[in-house]
């Protein structure tokens, strides 16, 4: 389905005219075909075929079979360019993998009008074989009815219109070639201005309230990728509660605007006709986009224009504001009536904030229904609940360090939980998906720091076999101070590398888990000195508003604790 057929233009034509107003002169394919057509010599009764479809990794695939039936003898693609374009170039470069076949460039001019036919120059093609291919406009002859025009002027790059790509060698048979990219060649070419900014295609579209809020909001996407921003309409923002608005402008509301932005963009140029091809799409904030090619819809906002290029990207314009879900996984157990035990269980391990908003993981968390939960006897569960070391393992059981969905789970085999001392495997059963052996009930409820599945039993902690054996590369400790050991540099290893990739708050938040969990070991697994040292440093990482700074606090008693539990002398018997 082709999005396009079905979508009015927006507001004075301005958004899908600008793009080509600056169009940038290479021709690319990473946000797919639009705008490509076919011509088929069935205009004179021929029978020959020809198709368009999206290559891998960005492509234009022209296929089809030569006939020569009823005069026929040729199939052909091209598409239209601002006339302007190509002012200062001086030929063309295609990057082509062909069939071995013999085709032609076809490039029409405003300055020479001919019922078929335009300026034309031949290549060849290498079977299976990627190649670059050079057409010098110079060189291209003006051809109308396979027969050169007389007195034709020569091509003026400026007046280019269209471009194409023809085969004519009459040879009947199947035919196909592969375009990865038609770029302009000299040095004048080389310097012309792109499609332009975001700002500047939102500016010319009138698409100044999205403009505003980006200004706003302060936010950074990604450098040098290429970007598709979903852009509601001035009228989808009107649509939203004037009181909303106000938060979301505001010094507190920023890191909840730029979470609605962030839902808007994706982070790859993807065409209309590919965004029609899925069924989600993963936006920057981390969750899905549902896509209904039917609507056709994309989290229930309609498509008011589609695949206006700048520099960044592509845009696709749409008529409704899509919001992510906002809740945390905490917020999230705390409001549904399926974990009322859940709740009381994290609350009693005081595991709360660690799931929290201030945290933002991202977390996966197997969670035990009330069923679930109900399924234990009533006085285990109340001495359970009532033994704060005991119920922080249970619960560390079903919380995961990484946000996985259900369709990922199975080819990931398996994830170490979070205190890094058991392993949670999924495995296919009689058609259900299962963790541990727990049969996932409701898959894939999306939080602001991961994801929540519903599971049908409490998992066990990990035994104490499971624990040693997880600790045995600690040599010379007692087993508590193996575990605890194991915890600090299990979130070093996982928090160094949020760090450096600039995530320090997602650092911090992992550090300050490990030190909360190694703190509920006790004295007997850092001595009494050490847990006091990591009190403080919670105490300390608490007080300071700087991410960066709360993670060198908790990493430097994280590593005195390290050193501490490491000397013989130290060591707690």
């Amino acid at each position: 389905m082709q999005i396009n057929a079905s979508i009015r233009p927006f507001g004075l034509v301005a958004l899908l005219a600008c793009a080509p107003c600056a169009a940038e002169s290479n021709l690319e394919f990473d946000g797919g075909t639009t705008g490509w057509q076919t011509v088929l010599d069935g205009v004179m009764g021929g029978l020959s075929t020809g198709r368009i479809a999206a290559g891998e990794g960005g492509t234009l695939r022209f296929s089809g079979e030569l006939s020569l039936e009823n005069n026929g003898g040729f199939s052909q693609i091209r598409t239209s360019v601002p006339e302007g374009t190509f002012a200062g170039a001086t030929g063309l470069v295609m990057r082509v993998k062909g069939d071995g076949r013999t085709y032609q460039c076809d490039i029409r001019s405003s300055r020479l009008r001919l019922m078929a036919g335009g300026y034309q120059s031949t290549f060849k093609t290498r079977a299976g074989e990627w190649s670059e291919v050079e057409i010098p406009f110079d060189q291209c002859v003006a051809n109308s009815f396979g027969q050169r025009v007389r007195n034709a002027p020569a091509l003026d790059p400026a007046s280019v219109e269209s471009i194409g790509v023809t085969l004519s060698d009459k040879k009947e048979g199947p035919f196909a070639i592969e375009i990865d990219w038609i770029r302009p060649t000299g040095q004048a070419a080389a310097t012309r201005s792109s499609t332009g900014s975001l700002a500047s295609v939102a500016t010319k579209a009138n698409l100044t309230t999205l403009l505003a809020l980006v200004k706003a909001s302060g936010i950074e996407f990604p450098k040098d990728a290429k970007l598709t921003v979903f852009a509601p309409t001035n009228e989808a923002f009107a649509k939203l509660p004037a009181a909303r608005v106000e938060f979301l402008t505001s010094d507190a509301g920023k890191p909840t605007l730029q979470a609605i932005l962030r839902h808007h963009v994706v982070a790859q140029p993807v065409g209309s006709s590919a965004v029609l091809d899925r069924r989600r799409l993963a936006a920057l904030s981390g969750q899905s986009l549902e896509i209904d090619a039917d609507g056709p819809t994309i989290d229930g906002a309609r498509f008011v224009a589609t695949d206006v290029a700048f520099d960044g990207g592509i845009v696709h314009v749409i008529d409704s504001v899509m919001l992510p879900e906002l809740r945390s996984i905490e917020q999230i157990v705390a409001e549904d009536d399926r974990f009322t035990t859940l709740r009381a269980a994290i609350d009693a391990a005081g595991l709360g904030p660690q799931l929290g908003a201030r945290n933002p993981g991202p977390w996966t968390l197997l969670a035990p229904s009330n069923e679930a939960f109900g399924a234990i006897p009533a006085d285990a569960l109340r001495e359970l609940l009532q033994d704060r070391r005991a119920l922080t393992a249970v619960l560390a059981a079903h919380v995961l360090p990484t946000a996985i969905r259900r369709e990922e789970m199975l080819a990931q085999g398996s994830v170490r939980t979070l205190m890094g001392d058991g392993t949670v495997k999924f495995a296919l059963e009689s058609g259900v998906i299962t963790a541990a052996g727990a049969r996932i009930e409701v898959a894939d409820i999306e939080a602001a720091n991961g994801f929540i599945h519903v599971i049908d039993r409490v998992l066990p902690a990990p035994s104490a076999a499971s624990a040693r054996e997880a600790s045995t590369a600690v040599s010379g400790m007692p087993a508590r101070a193996q575990r605890a050991a194991s915890i600090l540099e299990l979130a070093i290893e996982r928090g160094v590398p949020r760090f450096n990739a600039g995530d320090a708050a997602s650092c911090a938040a992992l550090y300050e888990l490990a030190i909360a969990s190694v703190v509920l070991l006790g004295e007997d697994a850092v001595g009494s000195d050490g847990k006091a040292e990591l009190e403080r440093a919670l105490n300390e990482g608490a007080e300071h508003q700087d991410a960066s700074e709360r993670a060198w606090t908790y990493r430097r008693a994280m590593d005195r604790a390290l050193e501490r539990m490491a000397a013989p002398t130290k060591q707690v018997d």
